[in-house]
């Protein structure tokens, strides 16, 4: 079961055109400040070792672990390779609460809708990226002048972040916002294990394009910038977002039992 009909055909290749069309990249110390996270553990990644499914399902949902989300262990209490379950019925309740008072999840439905509209960033980032390379999918010709107005400046803000993310774009934001959505929904029953594992498994398929956790990381901290600036955040509120999720994933990427491990899930071909 595909968990969104996105048609999402990502080049795997890192292989950046030379001949860019209208590329503007907006000059902000944003991309510098990736490009520096980038760089101070790149020296550093450990060797990749296999790890079991759910182990790495648990792994991409580790910003939501981290934000200890009410009625659902926190990584003070159990591992970053472990798939939480609230313990108890009156925490399930206070979970329930929280999702449905946060963002308005109240069942499946309601949590894919969320997810769908206002997660899901890589689309667009794959729309610039095929003007910019000159396979543009629609003209712009067909949007009205203000959609036309986003979307240039989007694309623009985008663009500096190209050199860093090449083809991989926002995919990382994607799946990290999404798996952790999916674990918090199967923490207190939202989701029925079968639910979670066939709408889990879309995502699992999109790691392949990640070579490791610092690629991936670098490509989520791109995708939350885009998605406040999708938000109307402006700087310098845009670099206390960069700032949070700097600590965030260096937090994951030091701890040798999350990111730090070295753990990737590599599916059998059996």
């Amino acid at each position: 079961m595909a968990f969104f009909n996105t048609n999402n055909k990502s080049k795997t290749d890192t292989t950046l055109h030379l001949n860019l069309i209208d590329f503007h990249p907006f000059e902000t110390d944003l991309a510098p400040q990736v490009l520096s996270l980038v760089q101070e553990y790149q020296s550093r990644i450990p060797k990749q070792k296999p790890c079991g499914r759910d182990e790495f399902i648990a792994l991409l949902s580790g910003i939501a672990a981290l934000r200890k989300t009410p009625g659902i262990p926190g990584p003070d209490q159990i591992s970053f390779t472990t798939l939480p379950r609230c313990a108890s019925s009156e925490d399930e309740a206070i979970c329930r609460a929280h999702l449905k008072q946060v963002f308005g999840i109240t069942d499946k439905k309601s949590l894919l809708d969320f997810c769908q509209q206002e997660i899901l960033c890589n689309r667009q980032y794959l729309d610039f990226v095929a003007f910019w390379e000159g396979h543009p999918p629609f003209s712009l010709e067909e949007l009205d002048e203000q959609v036309l107005e986003f979307f240039k400046v989007a694309r623009d803000f985008s663009a500096q972040f190209y050199h860093i993310v090449g083809h991989r774009g926002y995919l990382a934001w994607d799946i990290s916002e999404c798996m952790g959505h999916l674990r918090n929904g199967y923490a207190c029953g939202l989701l029925k294990r079968n639910e979670f594992d066939d709408l889990a498994e879309y995502w699992l398929n999109q790691t392949h394009i990640f070579k490791n956790w610092v690629d991936f990381a670098a490509s989520l901290v791109c995708g939350e910038l885009y998605w406040d600036f999708r938000h109307n955040t402006k700087l310098p509120e845009l670099n206390a977002g960069l700032n949070l999720y700097r600590r965030l994933v260096s937090i994951l990427l030091d701890n040798d039992t999350a990111w730090g491990s070295g753990m990737w899930y590599v599916p059998s071909r059996d």
